[in-house]
């Protein structure tokens, strides 16, 4: 009789697997994780910001074509120049139960009005917020210090967190235990993985029971994850690698990162891409196209301005700059330079899949034309460090025209000028154009002017423009409805199948 009951019970076990095997679990393999952790306030590209995406939400969101959408907040309205009013989604709440309501936004945006939150790196963002209060329980009200039309953009990248944890465990306490309104719960965060459970109370609750977030630094140990099973998406994986990923069943997903690469020249001081033509002959220099078509797999196009293409303020009468290595010759020898010069630039191999071998390709075309590249590398966050609070040994950096979180051009020509706090390119006529285009409150005369502004950097370039950034991404057979946008990712529509 007990072998019987053995059997009996070796069948039901065969016939239905235990629940932990049922769990729909989603395996991310990413180049890094955030460097403070879960602080919400702390990125907003990916694939540093993936965890936090799944963890927090903001009040608007901007869509894969560049329109800006309702998220938790459902209409806005100006009410002046000066002031906006957001009314909230209703019932919504973080996962330890508090209400996400117009007090909760008010206290994240009041961390950056208060001088508190400028360390964050989202803070420019918001930098014109005055303050913001609740008007009722679902109206939020926002003051700017100066008219700024495009603010709901710019909350895009404000994730909120949950305001009861944020002020008892202070900015490094709760990056450590994050708490957000999001699909999904935190429960371990640390620098080499992550573990979130389903947010099940969510507004937008998940398909999947738990996601792993691992960092992989090697591209090809990420590859061969996806490929064996222990990764259901590799981020920032190369574009030619699209025959063996195919070969195990996935596919590529080329993701819209809103970013323009750029090796950025500084041209602050005594060098010479000081001089406008050395910085215009470098444009001229490189076969843009041919890297393009052998290196990324034809996976984007060149581009000669500070704008992808679904942001606000591109410019589609802005061309790239053709590749024309005799006018890049005249222009150095009319500089003062026949003979080429010595070009040191700082880079971090790996940022994106293939870097090192166009950065390679980038060295042999200025070779061509006398320029001398050398090439320091340097880990990605003193490379960071160094964006944010100089301490350059060359003259030239890889960088990018970075769009994010709003797709507002005027956030990476701010960046690009003398308004950046420890600045490599610095015009001041430029300036008040910056703060006039930003401060217009007609929408289509701020497109205009920040078009024009888009031109002025294309004719007298701060960087040395190359493409719109494709981000490629591995996704394995299993997982199901994977479509990202600019700097969001859709975790409560995914799922995954065996």
């Amino acid at each position: 009789m007990k072998f019987v009951i053995q059997l009996a019970l070796l069948a039901l076990t065969l016939a239905f697997p235990n629940v932990a095997s049922a769990e729909k679990v989603l395996r991310i393999g990413l180049v890094s994780l955030p460097g403070d952790l879960g602080n919400p306030f702390g990125s907003y590209t990916i694939p540093t910001v993936v965890p936090g995406l799944a963890v927090f939400d903001s009040l608007t969101v901007v869509d894969i074509d560049g329109v800006l959408q309702p998220w938790i907040a459902e209409h806005w309205e100006a009410v002046d120049p000066l002031t906006w009013h957001f009314t909230l989604k209703p019932d919504v709440t973080f996962s330890n139960g508090e209400p996400f309501d117009a007090t909760a936004a008010a206290a994240a945006l009041n961390y950056f009005a208060s001088g508190d939150g400028l360390i964050e790196v989202v803070a420019q963002s918001v930098i014109d917020v005055e303050s913001a209060r609740a008007v009722e329980p679902l109206l939020l009200e926002v003051k700017t210090k100066a008219p700024n039309i495009l603010l709901p953009r710019r909350l895009s990248g404000i994730r909120i967190p949950a305001p009861g944890p944020w002020a008892e465990l202070g900015r490094r306490g709760f990056a450590q235990d994050p708490i957000g309104s999001g699909p999904f719960i935190a429960t371990r965060w640390d620098s080499t993985q992550i573990n979130l459970v389903a947010n099940t109370t969510s507004w937008r609750p998940p398909k999947v029971d738990r996601i792993e977030i691992k960092a992989v630094p090697e591209i090809t140990t990420r590859l061969q994850g996806l490929i064996t099973g222990a990764l259901d998406i590799a981020f920032d994986i190369g574009p030619d690698d699209r025959a063996i990923v195919e070969s195990a069943g996935g596919h590529l997903n080329i993701r819209p990162t809103g970013r323009v690469q750029l090796l950025t020249f500084m041209s602050i001081g005594d060098s010479p891409v000081a001089d406008v033509r050395v910085r215009q002959a470098l444009n001229y220099a490189v076969n843009k196209q041919q890297i393009i078509d052998i290196l990324l797999a034809g996976a984007t196009e060149p581009s000669g301005q500070a704008a992808v293409k679904a942001s606000f303020g591109y410019n589609p009468d802005v061309e790239a700059y053709p590749y024309d290595p005799d006018k890049a010759r005249a222009l150095l020898a009319e500089a003062g330079y026949p003979d080429g010069f010595e070009l040191a630039a700082d880079m971090t191999p790996g940022a994106m899949a293939g870097d090192g071998a166009w950065y390679l390709q980038i060295a042999r075309n200025l070779a061509d034309v006398g320029v001398r590249v050398t090439y320091q590398a340097s880990p990605f966050t003193v490379h960071i460090q160094k964006i944010r609070q100089g301490g350059w040994n060359g003259s030239a950096f890889g960088m990018d025209f970075n769009n994010l979180p709003s797709l507002d051009v005027l956030w990476p020509l701010r960046i690009h000028s003398c308004l950046w706090n420890a600045p490599w390119h610095c015009r001041p006529e430029w300036v008040p154009l910056i703060l006039d285009a930003e401060q217009e409150f007609n929408l289509e005369e701020r497109r205009r002017k920040t078009q024009a502004l888009v031109q002025l950097y294309r004719d007298e370039p701060t960087s040395l423009y190359l493409w719109e950034m494709p981000g490629v991404d591995g996704v394995a057979a299993r997982v199901v409805n994977y479509q990202p946008r600019h700097a969001f990712i859709n975790f409560h529509e995914m799922d995954v199948e065996d």
